[in-house]
């Protein structure tokens, strides 16, 4: 019974080693921690939250598709807990969040995929 419980116990976690992280292949987060972004979907997609009621918020971020030009992921709910999500399309390379305030937007420095 013993050696059962070993053996499962050995199958599972080498299940759980072989298995995607569960966390964003990189991340980032605005000043203050109003709301954060990350990239997921191998990289393909980018998700804006919203952390702090009333915040509209923005990610910047570039893909292999078009270097020279960076996309806007818009957040403008308001709504705490509040997710967009982009579209899939080439890898994300750089990516940074916004706070979207009249005047002047403070953003986080870029996160660069290694």
């Amino acid at each position: 019974m013993m050696k059962k419980t070993v053996v499962g116990l050995v199958i599972a976690g080498a299940a759980l080693l072989g298995a995607s992280p569960a966390s964003a292949a990189f991340e980032s987060y605005s000043p203050e921690g109003k709301a954060g972004s990350w990239s997921q979907k191998n990289d393909t997609q980018v998700a804006v939250k919203i952390h702090s009621r009333g915040t509209k918020a923005y990610a910047n971020y570039y893909r292999t598709t078009d270097s020279n030009d960076y996309y806007t992921l818009w957040n403008k709910s308001g709504i705490k807990g509040n997710t967009t999500y982009s579209g899939i399309g080439g890898k994300v390379t750089d990516l940074r969040t916004c706070n979207s305030q009249q005047g002047w937007d403070p953003c986080s420095d870029w996160e660069i995929a290694g």
